[in-house]
C-alpha cells in the first residue's frame, strides 16, 4: 500500500519541462487519495490549454504504477491555478519575491 504522504512525494519527481519545476511545488496537486492498491490523483493545469497535460498525466501514472499502485490521474477543470498555489521554494526557483 502506497500512503497519501508517500504518493506525494513519488509525484514530485514528476517535473513539468517548461519550467523545470515537480508538480508538487508548482501546486498543481488538487488531490491525493490513496486506499489499499489504488491512488487517485486530481491535477490542475496552469492554463486550460496546457501543451503538457498528457505528458504530465503519463508522468504520474508512470510512477506511482512503478511504485506498484494502480494510479488514476484527472485533470480537473477548475480550481483554476493561480502563482499563489508554488511553494516557496518553486517561486524562490522562479526568482519571485512574493
Amino acid at each position: 500500500m502506497i500512503s497519501q504522504s508517500h504518493a506525494i512525494e513519488i509525484l514530485k519527481g514528476v517535473i513539468d519541462p517548461d519550467v523545470g519545476i515537480n508538480i508538487v511545488d508548482l501546486g498543481l496537486v488538487e488531490s491525493v487519495t490513496t486506499d489499499v492498491q489504488t491512488v487517485d490523483v486530481a491535477l490542475i493545469m496552469t492554463t486550460p490549454a496546457c501543451p503538457q497535460t498528457s505528458y504530465l498525466q503519463d508522468e504520474c501514472s508512470r510512477l506511482l504504477n512503478g511504485a506498484g499502485a494502480t494510479a488514476t490521474v484527472r485533470v480537473l477543470d477548475t480550481p483554476l491555478w493561480d502563482p499563489s498555489r508554488m511553494s516557496a521554494t518553486a517561486k524562490q526557483t522562479l526568482g519571485w519575491n512574493g
